[in-house]
């Protein structure tokens, strides 16, 4: 279930916190002397400040609900996210090791800790024991997920659980989550509760049966590629990936043997890298005899195109037919068998 994984408009931060009395978050990272640490709430940077001695320190607005902060370094793939209860928060830890930073203050960020213990322990036992299908233990995390956002209806630590791993949902069982806290709390918000909301909306847009959404991305070379120009006349899979991407690079074969077995007969690739390195990125296309048209901005997680198709985590794809999404995330032997079925259906 390891997968790699991505993550309300800043005015209304500043509306809800006018004037309200603040508070500090203390940040205290070893290896980080120098650089500058980014405090975001919903996407949004509020401040910056550099770190000295280990240290910075931002003094922040008292805000109605208790929302979630987080801090970025330059280099951290994601963010790092806690919860402050609106008081003194200290965040403890090594910029070399985000993961493991220490959370000091906040009686919230111990619900997520102790979520989050529950279920790396979990997820260590699972890995641990052979007799267990791969499938079988995703299902079984995913419903560690689904029980403790059930049964927390309230708790803002919920809402991100189901944010975070929202990847391990399809846009039904999401609904039913979103449907359980609105019935426990119709007037309940929270940002992380808006930003799921956001993105069912967005998900149940690219399903199978929908039409595409076009975009257009420049190749390695700088040429702008549209999606409905590549995909005239064609099945097209549009494939998200990146260099950096231990299970990207493992499906990568798969799609390479596609690739080959069909292009002759109609079938075509689009690879989008979620990469920021242009040379990592062209040297593992090239390493991975990746030799259907790629194309990037070059954004990372924050890939214009991903973002049209709410790709939470890599790889993931969409088949393409005649303008429609025909299938999403397909792999291995499904792979195949689409392809074939989608390039000579039993009935022609």
């Amino acid at each position: 279930m390891k997968k790699v994984i991505f993550f309300a408009a800043i005015a209304i931060f500043f509306v809800s916190c006018h004037q309200q009395p603040s508070f500090n978050i203390n940040v205290n990272l070893a290896n980080a002397d120098g650089q500058t640490v980014y405090l975001h709430q919903a996407g949004q940077v509020l401040d910056s400040a550099v770190i000295n001695n280990w240290d910075a320190t931002f003094r922040t607005p008292v805000c109605t609900d208790n929302e979630m902060y987080a801090i970025m370094l330059k280099g951290w793939r994601r963010p790092f996210f806690f919860f402050t209860d609106q008081k003194e928060t200290t965040l403890e830890g090594d910029a070399q090791n985000p993961n493991a930073i220490l959370v000091k203050g906040s009686e919230t960020q111990t619900r997520l800790d102790n979520f989050n213990k529950a279920y790396n322990e979990l997820e260590a036992k699972l890995e641990a024991d052979s007799t267990v299908d791969p499938a079988d233990a995703d299902e079984i995390l995913k419903m560690q997920c689904f029980d403790f956002v059930w049964d927390n209806p309230t708790d803002p630590v919920a809402h991100y659980v189901m944010y975070r791993y929202k990847w391990a949902f399809g846009p039904c069982e999401l609904r039913t989550m979103i449907d359980n806290i609105h019935h426990a709390d119709s007037t309940l918000t929270s940002s992380n509760l808006t930003l799921i909301e956001e993105y069912v909306e967005k998900l149940e847009r690219v399903q199978a049966g929908q039409p595409m959404i076009d975009f257009t991305q420049n190749d390695p070379d700088g040429n702008p590629v549209t999606l409905s120009q590549l995909a005239e006349g064609k099945l097209l899979l549009v494939d998200f990936w990146a260099s950096w991407c231990p299970d990207c690079r493992k499906a990568n074969p798969d799609v390479v043997a596609a690739y080959q077995k069909f292009h002759d007969q109609g079938f075509d690739v689009l690879g989008v890298s979620f990469d920021t390195d242009r040379e990592k990125w062209l040297a593992a296309v090239e390493k991975d005899g990746l030799t259907w048209t790629q194309v990037s901005d070059l954004q990372g997680w924050n890939n214009a195109a991903g973002t049209l198709y709410s790709i939470a985590f890599i790889p993931q794809n969409a088949l393409i037919k005649n303008g429609i999404i025909v299938a999403r995330n397909l792999e291995g032997e499904d792979l195949l068998r689409e392809i074939e079925s989608q390039l000579f259906p039993p009935n022609s």
